[in-house]
């Protein structure tokens, strides 16, 4: 979009908050079964707080309400035969439409002199069918939360268990790695959708691909997953994207110092009530870099990602959907200062780029005996192209390196940079994906379906053993183009006993066509609320993953593809949560939690390695299914929903996470961090017509584990004039030590002037404001002959200013 062209749309926005009339604020929003979809038609829906201001759903359960005075209200729906809905502080301010989907659950119990509990937002998940393990994520706080940076990824960081790094999005659940856990888009498995996404670390990235102006609530589960999930080992990221205003055509326009983007959504027809919803984003972390307000350390990071989705309702035929999400990435290094370089790793020099492409299809009917099929095919890729090299250290006669460090120069021929690794993965996946749903009673539900995704690929990692080798060519550790299969079946069923018990139940089947490896997983939860105030629910579930598909293809010094038999990695989860309702408002969550693996990867003739504490983006080893793994521990949240403006959390976590290969060893695992606390408050006010928000989270969590470098050894081997990749560690000692913790302060303040026609928003998204350093490695300073730690948090400020139109 050009310069001018932005102005335009400013002035035009501007222009018509001087010439349109008063509007009144609207809600509006649709009420519909939460298992089959079907439109509740007579289902009423008021606003508690006002007099007057209520609606009846219509034919296609869609209701209007029209208000004269925006603020927070609690919005109740009720129909009979289905427990009553209330929705608290739902925000209705400004002239953007406030949509809501309102799902109702069938009432199970008896038609007798019972009171219907009603069912409050936030305390369930949009599945209806979790009992336990789940949370639902509002993305109405995505915008309002310190640290949220309108990121659903990152607002999940301020769950109880759930660590993360100050800079990037990669999510660490009980201590597992953050490739552990699986992203969900419309119903499909899909890549991590981080920007830079496995570019260095696996399972990582900076920032998150999904936006929240096009995301709906969502769940987040962090252990014994329904059998509809599959595939994942610590948690479950089950994301849906919202349906675009099928009345009123809006916009969003944001300008920031981290990314621009704009959002357009409205109706296609409004006869058939379609819709679409498109955002395009443009991040430019140079310019933040520029302007001082963050160091990236020489690093050039550009990113671009856009969304979409077109929605078209029928009247018998049910509802078709066509979704799609890119992510683009790029990354390159300046030159190397010779200030700076006082490592082996300084002297790197990075070249990459990642494509991601998510485009889909959905269709969902139901029928009039209470089916309800829903069917999802998807096309999914990611590709990427890394290149290392390493600038030359001048070397006195001796062999020893002398300083300052030679570099790249282009004056100086006898300067370059020596080639050290070409990477390459690529996959490209087909999913289908379908599950049909019955209430059969009002006391049991059952669902069966099943996914398959074909996996097509073409990897390649080659790298040199030693640095600054320009006689040898680099040694091939992956290089194969092929394509595999991954098959799942489950049926699972949730039994409301009574109004006090529920009980679910299902199996799960896991097929690798790779290593024709199949298994057979039950799933079993329950929940008992004895009253208003109190509940408790246990779940049970085994769950199975595959790794990442260049671990199967590594080539050992014979050109031998020795891991391509490795079979699935397996995982027992237990886990129980006791609630307490102090009031509607304040709630007390304690979760206590214990996961077994087996059929692990591990390393093998003496190796320690395991899979559980891959770091990495690529496998440089063989590798067979022989090790453990074990985490457990617990959480506890006390949690104050919105009230009078008011909004906190504080939660804290104690856990141990532990491996064990081929020696029957126990180890701490890389992301044993032991311990998280974190504690987040913000205050509303409604200045008239305008919205005033301020919140900030402090969080403090133990550091990464890691394995202390043998300073000896390395002085003497660079005393010899041997200079590589590869630090010596000191054998024993597999991390057995940890980082220091991290404390990090997140700030958000934001002002939004609601006007007649438009609204803007200016506001200062702080991550880590503080800047604190997070330590993230510890390597060998060739200046010092000592070790050194590196930090790996940066502080990220976004400055911005949003027009709603």
């Amino acid at each position: 979009m050009s310069k001018t062209t932005i102005i335009n749309l400013l002035s035009t926005a501007i222009l018509l908050c001087g010439t349109m009339s008063v509007q009144a604020e609207t809600l509006r929003g649709t009420v519909k079964d939460a298992v089959t979809g079907e439109a509740l038609i007579g289902a009423t829906v008021k606003i508690a707080e006002l007099e007057n201001a209520a609606a009846v759903a219509d034919m296609d359960g869609n209701f209007t309400i029209k208000i004269s005075k925006g603020g927070r209200y609690t919005i109740e729906t009720n129909y009979i035969g289905y427990e009553p809905s209330v929705m608290k502080e739902i925000l209705i301010s400004g002239p953007k439409e406030v949509v809501l989907e309102i799902a109702l659950r069938e009432n199970s119990t008896e038609l007798k002199e019972v009171v219907v509990k009603p069912r409050v937002n936030k305390e369930a998940t949009v599945n209806p069918s979790v009992l336990t393990g789940g949370v639902m994520l509002s993305m109405e706080e995505a915008s309002r939360f310190a640290g949220g940076y309108n990121d659903p990824a990152r607002l999940v960081m301020s769950f109880a268990g759930v660590s993360g790094d100050a800079g990037g999005s990669g999510l660490s659940i009980h201590g597992n790695a953050p490739e552990r856990m699986q992203y969900r888009i419309e119903g499909v498995e899909v890549f991590t959708p981080n920007h830079f996404n496995d570019m260095w670390n696996a399972g990582y990235g900076l920032v998150s691909g999904m936006n929240s102006n096009v995301i709906a609530n969502s769940d987040f589960f962090t252990s014994t997953f329904n059998a509809n999930y599959n595939n994942a080992l610590s948690g479950v990221f089950d994301v849906k994207m919202r349906s675009g205003n099928n009345s009123k055509h809006e916009n969003i326009l944001q300008i920031g110092t981290v990314s621009e983007e704009l959002t357009l959504e409205g109706p296609i027809s409004r006869k058939n009530n379609s819709s679409y919803i498109i955002n395009y984003r443009y991040g430019f972390t140079s310019l933040v870099d520029k302007l001082g307000l963050v160091d990236t350390e020489g690093s050039h990071l550009g990113f671009q990602d856009f969304s979409v989705k077109l929605n078209f309702p029928t009247k018998r035929a049910g509802t078709f959907s066509i979704f799609g999400l890119g992510l683009f990435d790029t990354n390159h290094d300046d030159p190397l200062k010779i200030e700076d370089a006082h490592s082996v790793y300084d002297a790197s020099n990075n070249d990459s780029k990642l494509t991601q492409i998510l485009a889909g299809a959905s269709h969902k009917i139901h029928f009039n005996n209470k089916w309800t099929w829903r069917t999802t095919v998807a096309y999914n890729m990611q590709h990427l192209k890394s290149n290392m090299h390493y600038y030359g250290f001048a070397r006195t006669e001796n062999g020893t390196i002398k300083q300052p460090l030679a570099y790249e120069d282009p004056n100086n021929p006898n300067s370059k940079m020596y080639p050290y690794s070409q990477q390459q993965m690529n996959e490209d996946r087909l999913v289908f994906n379908t599950e049909l749903s019955k209430q059969v009673t009002s006391k049991w539900l059952t669902q069966f379906g099943g996914e398959y995704s074909h996996r097509f690929f073409n990897l390649y990692y080659r790298s040199h053993d030693k640095l600054y080798d320009t006689v040898n060519p680099m040694t091939e550790y992956t290089k194969m183009k092929d394509n595999t299969g991954l098959a799942n079946l489950f049926w699972h069923n949730i039994f409301n006993l009574s109004d006090k018990f529920s009980l679910s139940a299902g199996i799960s089947g896991n097929y690798f066509l790779l290593s024709k490896d199949l298994s057979i997983e039950p799933r079993v939860s329950f929940k008992w609320e004895p009253n208003e105030k109190n509940s408790f629910s246990m779940g049970y579930g085994l769950h199975s993953m595959i790794e990442k598909l260049d671990a199967y293809f590594y080539r050992d010094g014979n050109d031998r593809l020795v891991n391509k038999d490795l079979g699935l990695t397996k995982a027992h989860h237990l886990h129980a949560t006791y609630m307490h309702k102090f009031n509607s408002n304040l709630t007390l969550r304690v979760n206590a939690f214990y996961e077994y693996g087996f059929d692990t990867p591990v390393g093998i003739n003496g190796s320690t390695y395991c899979v559980t504490n891959r770091y990495y983006n690529y496998t440089d080893e063989p590798l067979v299914n022989k090790g453990n793994t074990r985490n457990y521990g617990g959480d506890i949240t006390l949690e104050h929903y919105m009230s009078h403006g008011f909004f906190g959390q504080t939660n804290f976590s104690l856990y141990k996470a532990e491996y064990r290969g081929q020696d029957k060893v126990w180890r701490n695992q890389l992301y044993d961090r032991g311990f998280m606390f974190k504690i987040l408050a913000g205050k509303e006010w409604m200045i008239g017509k305008n919205v005033l928000n301020v919140s900030a989270k402090y969080s403090i969590q133990g550091g990464l584990r890691y394995t202390p470098v043998d300073v000896d050894q390395m002085r003497a081997r660079v005393n010899m004039g041997i200079i590589d990749d590869d630090p010596i560690y000191k054998e024993g000692e597999e991390f057995t030590k940890r980082f220091d913790p991290t404390g990090v302060v997140d700030l958000t303040i934001s002002y939004k002037i609601n006007k007649r026609k438009v609204s803007h928003t200016i506001a200062f998204e702080g991550l880590n404001v503080l800047g604190a350093k997070v330590p993230q490695y510890q390597r060998f300073d060739l200046g010092t002959r000592d070790v050194r730690i590196d930090d790996g948090g940066i502080a990220f400020p976004n400055i911005f200013y949003r027009l709603d139109f």
